[in-house]
């Protein structure tokens, strides 16, 4: 499979399907419980500090707490910021920046910056990868399963409907 197919259907996500993909990447890596948070529209702002996924397991009888920030755009030096930011008000163990996107060059640069506390970041073709390892949005053949991502975005569509119907 061509992961810069899938590396461009992501690029097409609703911010909505976006989390659910990611939701599923990380309880398949091994992240733990993942927690869908408030913020499901990119106009919606979180609640949580900046971040609308939270993993929580426990690593040796430790628990542990990761933050994620899911975004549809490039990742900026301001959005790293907004993360430390999140990490530092939840006393997180690690913060996650997951885009269907790349770093900017500024924030590339001020990735490992941010010492004692951790940031990674989950972008392009890495996240193509990530989802292609556990067979999420491809065929078993390794082809881009278009019509996964279409009910993907139909279903999204469907829920936020509900929420706000409901007023949630």
């Amino acid at each position: 499979m061509n992961d810069r197919e899938l590396e461009a259907a992501l690029k097409q996500c609703s911010l909505h399907s976006l989390l659910i993909l990611t939701s599923r990447a990380l309880s398949h890596s091994g992240f733990g419980y993942v927690q869908l948070l408030d913020r499901r529209q990119s106009k919606q702002k979180s609640r949580f500090g900046g971040h609308e996924l939270l993993c929580e397991t426990t690593v040796g009888g430790l628990p542990v707490r990761v933050i994620v920030k899911v975004i549809q755009d490039s990742v900026r030096l301001r959005m790293l910021d907004e993360l430390a930011g999140g990490i530092r008000r939840t006393n997180a163990d690690m913060g996650l920046i997951v885009s269907p996107h790349n770093l900017t060059s500024n924030a590339a640069q001020a990735l490992g910056s941010y010492a004692p506390m951790r940031i990674e970041a989950i972008t392009g073709r890495t996240f193509a990868e990530l989802l292609s390892r556990y067979h999420i949005g491809v065929r078993s053949r390794g082809d881009v399963d278009y019509a996964f991502f279409s009910e993907l975005e139909d279903l999204g569509e469907r829920l936020i409907s509900f929420l706000k119907a409901n007023s949630l």
